[in-house]
């Protein structure tokens, strides 16, 4: 009896010590494609792996991001923190390896958001990935006015986007309808271009988040020295809304 139960402890031992050993190995550098709400990105990523936990750096059009995450047998996770216009993002990717890639789902919270992805082996360093230049956007055509309102000159903007709160310093300058200059927030400097069609202003611009394009456009009213009304982003279709008053 004691020799049964000898072998059945030692059995046991076995199953549970393979049951250990049976997660997936994602450590390396993985090439990342992810198609987020129909646009392509790709990213460089270096995964290590301690155990059940995942840790590294992804390196794209954005730069370098800390990543960490999880491996549960087959399925691995990881996810990073950022932020776009001064509101916090989460991104998360969900996937199983198979056949030597990982593919699964990628969530943009707090957009709600979400597509696929992609990962395959990769033997080129992570650092090749280089940010593009900033492109200033193009507003929305308008109609040509000759009673353009004057807002040249520095404003604060406060705006809320799916309710984040920021605030970012603009100038301003204006040729006739045509609206240009540049906005300084948490991200950095952003170019802008846009309208003025009477007392309605426009302006907008690009830029990409992880890869991905993206265009912001403001469209508000000129009214008792301030400029107030609403932004959306495309193409993740959030909104919010925003004020503008002179600076002193």
């Amino acid at each position: 009896m004691k020799r049964i139960a000898f072998s059945l402890l030692l059995v046991s031992a076995a199953a549970f010590g393979h049951a250990q050993d049976s997660n997936a190995s994602a450590a390396g550098t993985w090439k990342v494609h992810a198609s987020i709400a129909g646009n392509d990105s790709d990213a460089e990523c270096t995964f290590t792996q301690t155990g059940n936990d995942l840790a590294g750096t992804c390196a794209s059009q954005m730069g370098s991001i800390k990543i960490t995450g999880k491996v549960d047998g087959k399925k691995v996770s990881w996810s990073y923190n950022t932020e776009y216009n001064g509101s916090p993002l989460t991104v998360k990717y969900d996937g199983t390896l198979d056949a030597g890639k990982i593919s699964g789902g990628v969530t943009v919270d707090p957009f709600g958001v979400t597509g696929d992805f992609t990962a395959t082996p990769s033997t080129e360093a992570a650092s090749s990935a280089t940010p593009p230049a900033n492109t200033p956007a193009t507003a929305p055509p308008s109609p040509a006015s000759d009673n353009a309102s004057e807002i040249a000159g520095k404003w604060k903007i406060h705006q809320s986007i799916a309710g984040n709160e920021s605030d970012s310093d603009c100038t301003f300058t204006q040729k006739d309808n045509d609206l240009a200059g540049e906005c300084v927030a948490p991200q950095g400097s952003i170019k802008i271009a846009g309208k003025i069609d009477g007392k309605k202003v426009s302006w907008s611009y690009n830029g990409d988040y992880n890869g991905t394009a993206l265009t912001v456009k403001y469209s508000g009213t000129l009214d008792s020295g301030k400029i107030t009304g609403e932004i959306e982003v495309d193409p993740f279709s959030a909104t919010g809304d925003f004020t503008a008053t002179l600076a002193q």
